[in-house]
Parts: structure tokens; sequence; C-alpha cells
């Protein structure tokens, strides 16, 4: 899965910490155009680089104009990216990821007040009540519905959600 991360040059050189990180990406550029120069990070292994990555965004979190882009389409949430990266890296040092995921959303489906039963979803991120699926003949089917809430909620790339599991 491919990623990058796009940084202005301006904020980029009062960073040294985050410079030594964008010059620690698989590949690392800098491009220009018209609204100036940027350091961009390539990781053509996202996921797998996700202890870096999480360290960059970390260091460029107080700066503007951060483009992070997944697959070609850009990151509209850093802050939502940035809770599902450390919730996946979190499930990397679990015995059982899954279980991992299936904890954590039930954590969040007892604070929200959903405890009759349990969620369609295994992903403290996104809530099959709480985001409004519909089950109506003339609605998308449900996998498809989940993985646009998925999109919004910045946790499609991640490798533990199990969106092929779900069914009508």
């Amino acid at each position: 899965m491919d990623l990058s991360i796009a940084i202005p040059e301006a904020q980029a050189v009062d960073a040294p910490t985050l410079l030594k990180l964008i010059r620690m990406a698989p590949v690392c550029d800098a491009e220009a155009d018209e609204l100036g120069a940027e350091y961009v990070a390539f990781f053509e292994d996202f996921p797998a680089s996700v202890e870096i990555v999480a360290r960059m965004i970390e260091e460029a979190w107080d700066l503007r104009d951060v483009h992070i882009t997944l697959e070609g389409r850009p990151v509209v949430s850093r802050i939502n990216f940035y809770a599902a990266l450390r919730c996946y890296q979190e499930s990397l040092s679990a015995p059982d990821a899954e279980a991992y995921c299936l904890e954590q959303a039930e954590k969040v489906g007892a604070d929200r007040g959903c405890l009759e039963r349990s969620c369609l979803s295994h992903c403290r991120f996104i809530c099959s009540r709480c985001m409004g699926l519909s089950r109506d003949h003339s609605a998308p089917p449900m996998a498809s519905q989940f993985l646009e809430i998925a999109r919004r909620a910045e946790v499609d790339w991640c490798p533990n959600l199990r969106l092929a599991k779900l069914k009508a």
C-alpha cells in the first residue's frame, strides 16, 4: 500500500528531527510547484512502516499544510488517521490482533451505551449503529457502506479491518 507525506520545506527546515525522519523513509524527495517546495516521504510498504510514519506525524503535528496521501487518496483528517495508526501499532504487540480490536470496539460501545447487542463492526472507529447503516433494499450492500464509513474514519487501510466478513 502506498503512502506519502508531504511537508512544506519552509516548515520542515526548522524541524531537524522531522527532516531526519523524512530521510529515513524508503524513498524521499524534494518537489516544487507553484505553491512552493516541499519534502515528500514515500512508503510503498505501508503499513509495514507504521513506526516511522507515526513518528513523522507526531513531529509534524503542529505544522500546517502537511499532506498525507494513501493509495492516491488524500487523508482528510490527520488526527483520525493518526488515532487509527496508533491503534494498529498497539495491536501489533497484542497476542491476538483480532481479539484486541474486538476488545477496543467493545470498550467504545460500552462508553456510548451500546450494551444491548454487539456491533457489526469490530473496530473502535466505526460503529454500525452510530454511523447510520441502512438495511433498506435500495441501499448499497452492507460491506460497501462499511467501507465508506471506514474511509471517512481514515481506517480503511488497517490490515486488522475485516470488511469482507460483513453480511447483510
